[in-house]
């Protein structure tokens, strides 16, 4: 499953939250399993976000889209991050 890491800042935490929030079925739609969210104790306008998605075709679709880009404004993020994607790689002796 590919994983996509986003770093990124905006102007108000709440204002970001909202928004982000409201985004939920429009990632589901685009395959994304699962979300985590980390919001960086040192900066309190920055948050790092780790998606987990089935299908990488619909990933990127959702990531580059209009409807993102509106988000984005609404948000007001000041920096929407370059987005990275990654693969999971299994640790030897099982744990994770």
């Amino acid at each position: 499953m590919p994983h996509v890491l986003v770093h990124q800042r905006f102007e108000e935490f709440d204002r970001w939250k909202e928004v982000f929030d409201r985004l939920a079925p429009a990632r589901a739609a685009a395959s994304c399993r699962s979300t985590t969210l980390f919001r960086n104790r040192q900066d309190p306008h920055e948050v790092v976000v780790l998606f987990e998605f089935d299908d990488l075709a619909q990933a990127r679709a959702h990531m580059g889209g209009d409807e993102l880009r509106a988000a984005w404004r609404d948000a007001g993020v000041t920096d929407p991050g370059t987005p990275a994607i990654l693969d999971a790689v299994p640790l030897d002796g099982g744990a994770r």
